[in-house]
């Protein structure tokens, strides 16, 4: 297990890390513009790479559904245990939001996806597509409605959501995986083209994010957090894949997907809505920086009892 463990960090977990770490260093020493990489990931490289993926993807139904029922019940399940929790201790509302929501929503796009497919090679990006589609639904739906009201906001701007390419983009790759009706060649592998350079795009603009919002956490908030995050969000995941009858496939990607960090996208939510940017901060950094042990940890046994594509 020790030596499986090693494999898997050298050859999965390491690549990942070591191009977050040059998108950091790289933001160090130039400056870049975290905006509009953030733009470019948003409006192109995403939404080509889950076009590509769907529409060659053949995941059934039942599959997809058990999909969304995992990512969707993952949440339910944890969210009010969570929430009464710090109700129980009186935190502030607004820190209750960010610790909720930096607890629940996971990272599935520019680290979930580069580790998928290293970890599981093109059927893992098959599934973290859906997972991606499943995510930012629950974030920019669930997890603005849970920072608005935090905040004394309305849920109204959460239809925002539904200006986001990614959403045609994932209709049209399922109209040409029902149909089989394949837009012109030039088109398809230009969409190849830009959806290959999504994995590092994605990491060094993960990595030039994380080393702006770099500092001191405050334990007593950040270790539930990352125990919630990185530890019983999988365990959790697992079990409703097991209940749903998904494993091996598609339940091993979907659990290492929940393994993942914090997504950045619920620190925008948070600075958005004048929330507790601070600890969505610490949520997003922190995690991140730990989740090397424990996805190694999680794809590891997952490995071994025989988990991926069948």
């Amino acid at each position: 297990m020790l030596e499986s463990m090693q494999h898997i960090l050298m050859s999965v977990l390491a690549p990942v890390l070591v191009i977050v770490a040059i998108g950091a260093v790289v933001q160090r020493w130039r400056r870049m513009n975290v905006k509009t990489l953030v733009q470019l990931n948003l409006y192109l490289f995403v939404p080509a790479f889950l076009y590509v993926r769907i529409s060659q993807s053949t995941l059934s139904w039942t599959h997809i559904g058990g999909a969304a029922l995992t990512v969707f019940g993952t949440i339910a399940v944890m969210a009010l245990p969570i929430y009464y929790t710090l109700r129980t201790r009186r935190a502030a509302g607004n820190t209750i939001a960010a610790v909720v929501v930096g607890g629940l929503f996971f990272n599935a796009g520019n680290f979930g996806i580069p580790v998928a497919e290293l970890a599981f090679g093109k059927p893992g990006g098959e599934v973290q597509a859906l997972v991606v589609l499943f995510m930012n639904t629950s974030i920019f739906l669930l997890g603005y409605v849970a920072l608005a009201l935090a905040q004394g906001h309305g849920a109204k701007a959460a239809l925002g959501y539904f200006k986001l390419p990614m959403i045609y983009a994932i209709t049209a790759a399922f109209a040409v995986r029902e149909t089989g009706y394949a837009p012109p060649a030039w088109v398809t592998t230009a969409l190849q083209t830009i959806a290959g350079g999504m994995v590092p795009v994605a990491l060094v603009t993960l990595g030039a994010q994380l080393v702006t919002r770099a500092r001191w956490p405050r334990w007593k908030l950040i270790v539930p957090v990352m125990s919630l995050k990185l530890l019983i969000m999988p365990a959790v995941t697992a079990a409703i894949v097991w209940a749903l009858g998904l494993w091996p496939w598609p339940g091993a990607q979907l659990i290492l997907a929940s393994a993942g960090p914090t997504a950045i996208n619920t620190l925008l939510l948070t600075i958005e809505l004048d929330g507790d940017a601070e600890t969505a901060a610490d949520c997003v950094f922190w995690t991140t920086l730990f989740c090397g042990i424990t996805v190694t940890v999680v794809l590891s046994v997952l490995l071994a009892l025989g988990g991926g594509p069948v």
